[in-house]
């Protein structure tokens, strides 16, 4: 502590750990607290990087005081939350609920709590405090996010769940950032220590989650919220715009009977795809590949030359993608097919988008990613919900995200095959292909007769569930992250998605009042333009009913209940969605009952 600052305050002895009054105790935390220099003992721990962050043992020190305020919790209505960002369940804000012990905790955080920081942390609160309770069970989740919203200054949350191991998942991870602000990966991994409180600076980098809980048995409980203070006249710096891998057309002609289903090339076919695009933006064209092809592409896509890399940042998406010049023969040409003008001309008749250049002024483009997924992957509802949002930052080799034992195996080293070995690999092939005519055709035909049949709705439903067609007019990118405060909220800066505005009653409330979100009726509304859209090509591979739960989705950023079109998880399946700006793709979270890898092929498409 600052040698002879007066103490102005006597704090009195309360419901907290008396290491909070001790003198020695408080010196260190102010010391460490202020030097941004860590410090562990078996009472507090000070975390200086990457953001400062403080964690109390024992923090209530009465164990009937804590063995009533879980009484208190049990007869709390929560809800269940669920979003591309988390799952998990929560109450409305207790400021309002009438329970003794709980009345208590609240006026002693909004009194004593609030004073104590004031004084030792140096920064400015008032004594306006949210607070709800969150329970998380097998497969919740909270991804990366920062907290940096409205009045928020500092966050807090106590443990209520005792036996907690580190094999149960559920620990508070902390993000280290690059030199743009942008959360790389995980630095540092807290345990939900029993009748610990953690709390922590908001800042724009104060990026954390809640990691997968893995266990059936156990649930993680805790009381969170924030401290406010005075809102300063500060903005988030901006991040740089991420600037996309176009891709123009490449001139060489591809013989698509080798590798399609000779069915999807009938002219009679190619219309009925093209007025379903027109129609309801998007197909889903079963068996698309030729057996054949397809059963030696899922081989390929295993092979230990192929160099993975994870991609971020991770508040956007966190995923494996495929460096391209470590892929295998067949699967490289396979990929390269995508930027052939061939494919671009296909996909124009498919769609009727301009993606064949036939003036000077007209330049298609397209971008391709080849996904590697498993568990604790996911995309996330970005900001800016443009063609661009598929094509952020690599992260640095030095990540120190590991999410399987072998993500960071080197390629093995290959002899190179003399002419000889290239002519007798290609024979067979021919012949492999040859064998598998007979296949080929009966694909054919039942592809064939799924699309004659496709009026039925039960197929149609099979195929492709749809909530509401996405239509073909541009709008303007809206930000998904409301710039409101909401006193309701859990540890989550998207506060308006973590309550129903059925649940609850504002009538003549103010903001923060009752158990009910504050909802802003008097938004304005975007203007729309005349923007052209793009096209998302996505073709998966080796799901394996792996991951049947798990799905793509396309989302109106403008809508609470934004869900357009769900992508179901099969494998051979060519889906074509035309999405206009405002309209984001999002990959759910994988939980730790994926096992092994699944893949994407993603292209984008630009008129």
């Amino acid at each position: 502590m600052e040698q002879g600052e007066p103490e102005t305050k006597k704090f009195k002895h309360s419901i907290f750990s008396d290491c909070m009054y001790d003198p020695e105790c408080r010196d260190v935390f102010y010391t460490h607290w202020h030097n941004r220099t860590s410090y562990k003992s078996s009472s507090v721990e000070v975390i200086g990087q990457p953001f400062r962050l403080c964690k109390i043992s024992n923090f209530i020190k009465n164990e009937d005081f804590m063995d009533n305020i879980k009484g208190d919790l049990v007869d709390i209505k929560t809800r269940r939350n669920s979003t591309d960002l988390y799952q998990f369940e929560q109450s409305n804000d207790l400021v309002s609920v009438n329970k003794p012990t709980i009345r208590i905790f609240y006026e002693t955080l909004q009194t004593d709590l609030v004073d104590w920081l004031e004084k030792f942390t140096k920064l400015r609160l008032n004594n306006k405090i949210s607070m709800s309770t969150s329970c998380y069970t097998d497969t919740d989740f909270l991804l990366c996010h920062d907290d940096f919203l409205g009045d928020r200054k500092i966050a807090y949350i106590l443990y209520l769940s005792d036996n907690w191991k580190v094999e149960d998942g559920g620990a508070l991870d902390l993000f280290g950032t690059d030199e743009n602000g942008r959360p790389i990966s995980v630095v540092r991994s807290l345990l939900p220590e029993y009748n610990s409180l953690i709390f922590f600076e908001v800042l724009d980098h104060s990026y954390h989650q809640v990691a997968e809980v893995l266990t059936g048995t156990k649930s993680r409980w805790s009381i969170n919220g924030w401290f406010h203070g005075p809102i300063l006249d500060e903005e988030r710096p901006p991040r740089p715009e991420p600037i996309p891998n176009y891709l123009n057309p490449e001139y060489t002609e591809v013989d698509l009977d080798l590798w399609i289903s000779k069915v999807y090339l009938y002219p009679g076919i190619v219309k009925e795809i093209q007025e379903d695009v027109e129609q309801e933006s998007f197909a889903f064209l079963s068996d698309f590949l030729k057996s054949n092809v397809y059963e030696t592409l899922c081989g390929e896509l295993q092979s230990e030359s192929i160099r993975w890399k994870f991609v971020g940042p991770a508040d956007i998406r966190h995923y494996e993608v495929a460096d391209e010049d470590s892929l295998p023969e067949f699967l490289a040409d396979f990929y390269k097919i995508f930027r052939s003008i061939t494919v671009f001309q296909l996909l124009k008749n498919y769609t009727e988008l301009d993606l064949v250049p036939e003036s000077e002024s007209m330049n298609p483009k397209m971008t391709i990613e080849l996904q590697r997924w498993s568990k604790g992957c996911y995309t996330l509802i970005s900001d800016k919900a443009t063609y661009q949002d598929d094509h952020y930052y690599d992260e640095p080799s030095t990540s120190k995200i590991i999410m399987s034992a072998d993500c960071n195996t080197p390629p093995s080293s290959q002899g190179d095959d003399d002419d000889e070995d290239d002519e007798d690999d290609d024979d067979d092939n021919d012949n492999d292909n040859d064998n598998d005519n007979d296949n080929d055709n009966d694909n054919d035909d039942k592809a064939a007769d799924k699309i004659k049949n496709k009026s039925s709705e039960s197929e149609k439903t099979d195929e492709y569930s749809r909530i509401s067609p996405s239509k073909r007019d541009g709008t303007t990118p809206v930000k998904n992250r409301k710039d409101t405060d909401t006193d309701d909220s859990d540890v989550s800066d998207i506060g308006d998605y973590l309550s129903d505005p059925l649940d609850c009653d504002n009538s003549g409330q103010e903001d923060g009042a009752g158990e009910g979100p504050f909802i802003e009726d008097d938004l304005e509304e975007p203007e729309t333009t005349n923007e052209a859209g793009t096209l998302d090509v996505i073709i998966q591979f080796n799901t394996n009913g792996n991951v049947e739960a798990e799905t793509i989705d396309y989302v109106d950023v403008k809508e609470e209940n934004g869900a357009l079109i769900h992508v179901p998880s099969k494998d051979n399946h060519l889906c074509l969605v035309y999405k206009t700006l405002g309209i984001c793709r999002v990959h759910k979270y994988v939980n730790h009952y994926c096992k092994g890898y699944f893949y994407n092929l993603v292209c984008t498409y630009c008129e």
